[in-house]
């Protein structure tokens, strides 16, 4: 079956509210209209797999991600594009809804295509800003550009992940962005360092010399550990670290 799937890129924010994981009875409720806006979209899988109907499509794409793909694990607000299919099934654009798939109409050619073999997907933290996920080619010019600067590689996990930063973010006067600490017991210990200005994570295995893209898996994990901004108070000769809580809001998920 040769398909298509379409998540929300969740760096370009709608104007009212982000529509990620909304149900088209939450979209109806929340912008009185169940319209997909194809341009808050990328295309994060194109290609065969071995499935026989929507909800096999669903079940490998929670629990046997086919390799290379840039995406989460499908779930509600996200579209499926059957291109090409066994006879008997339709062809065109479902949308993944809280029970079910439902027909939708839907513009592929406003997605954005993340799927280029020469990009990798990073984790990008700016100061006072949650992640973000970017699709950057892994060249030196580009990681300077991210960063603001000569790069430094920083491996201070357990996993193979490397934070990539500006060499001289601190004696640049760069604002304090996130606090990093020490895993070596396997839990989170002392703080041991502060990462002054713009930084990206990358896969980096130890024994690859490029940069690859992150998993799924590290892509939630570390969202989820630099997932709020963080301010930093200097009291009786120690830096204390403020996260900054965005308030609740509402029943939004």
């Amino acid at each position: 079956m040769d398909i298509k799937i379409y998540q929300i890129n969740t760096d370009r924010d709608d104007p009212v509210k982000r529509r990620t994981f909304q149900s088209l009875e939450a979209l109806e409720k929340i912008f009185k209209s169940t319209e997909i806006k194809s341009d808050l979209y990328d295309k994060v899988f194109d290609g065969d797999v071995d499935c026989h109907s929507l909800n096999d499509i669903f079940r490998k794409f929670n629990l046997d991600h086919p390799e290379g793909y840039r995406g989460r694990s499908l779930s509600v607000s996200d579209v499926v594009e059957i291109v090409e299919a066994p006879d008997g099934m339709e062809k065109g654009c479902f949308f993944v809804d809280d029970i079910g798939f439902k027909k939708v109409s839907f513009n592929p050619e406003k997605t954005q295509d993340v799927t280029a073999e020469d990009k990798i997907a990073v984790l990008y933290i700016a100061p006072g800003e949650p992640p973000k996920v970017m699709y950057i080619k892994p060249e030196l010019e580009e990681m300077q550009r991210l960063v603001g600067g000569y790069i430094e590689e920083y491996m201070p996990f357990d996993d193979e992940v490397a934070i990539i930063c500006n060499e001289e973010g601190k004696l640049n006067g760069m604002p304090l962005n996130r606090a990093i600490y020490d895993e070596s017991d396997g839990k989170r210990g002392e703080m041991i360092d502060i990462i002054a200005g713009q930084f990206f994570l990358a896969n980096a295995p130890y024994e690859s010399e490029n940069f690859q893209s992150l998993t799924p898996e590290m892509i939630d994990k570390y969202n989820k550990r630099f997932r709020y901004p963080e301010s930093f108070m200097k009291l009786g000769g120690q830096i204390m670290v403020i996260p900054e809580k965005p308030p609740a809001r509402g029943h939004e998920r």
